[in-house]
């Protein structure tokens, strides 16, 4: 809920006559072009009750939003201690503050506890077995593993695709072409949690290592 919205939910509850002037002080930015329709969107029928219930689910919203902004003070205490991990996974494309917290939380900053990024996929429950063996197909479903981690690295996906010209948008539609839009995220988060391995074990960020690849192919 955005403070604009709050401000009107408190004018219904303070049993205050609604004026253009009195909505046009309560928001902000492109609603403030907005007031005639507001005020007859606010105009109806509203009893003693229905504001006694509206002040009651907004005590409990506050309630709410107040602990989450100190846990989110909190984490960002403990984020401060890990500020090159952080700045490495951020600069991952499709990779924001948030899923980079949850990648620290769930799998540490020491990659040599991980022989190799495979090893961390198969972890995560990111990794699909071979799908053929002596001409017999198995099961390409994937492992369970670490379905916190495996959530926020399938959303990952959905913001990497996005991005226009991006190597990884790039092998997204590529997989989708051919095998379907659920498979193409699971094989995108495959491959975003090797880079987050090869990242971290490194100390690169996403662009230093880009870079680093790019030098290593003119040299050669």
């Amino acid at each position: 809920m955005g403070a604009s919205g709050r401000n009107l939910l408190q004018l219904l509850i303070d049993e205050t006559p609604l004026t253009p002037r009195m909505i046009h002080q309560s928001v902000y930015t492109s609603l403030k072009r907005k007031v005639p329709q507001l005020l007859e969107a606010l105009d109806g029928y509203f009893s003693a009750h229905h504001r006694f219930m509206l002040g009651q689910s907004l005590e409990i919203y506050d309630f709410y939003q107040e602990q989450i902004d100190c846990l989110e003070e909190r984490m960002n205490g403990y984020l401060n201690l890990y500020e090159r991990p952080v700045e490495i996974l951020d600069s991952i494309p499709g990779i924001d503050l948030i899923t980079a917290s949850v990648i620290i939380a769930e799998i540490g900053v020491d990659m040599s506890q991980f022989p190799t990024a495979g090893h961390l996929a198969s972890w995560a429950g990111l990794c699909p077995g071979n799908n053929e063996s002596a001409g017999k197909k198995r099961s390409t479903k994937i492992r369970h593993g670490n379905s916190y981690l495996k959530r926020y690295l399938c959303q990952t996906v959905f913001a990497a695709k996005k991005q226009k010209g991006s190597p990884l948008a790039e092998r997204y539609y590529q997989i989708q072409s051919r095998r379907g839009p659920q498979k193409a995220t699971i094989a995108l988060a495959h491959q975003l949690l090797k880079i987050v391995y090869t990242l971290l074990k490194e100390n690169l960020t996403y662009q230093e290592f880009v870079l680093q690849k790019r030098l290593l192919e003119t040299s050669q």
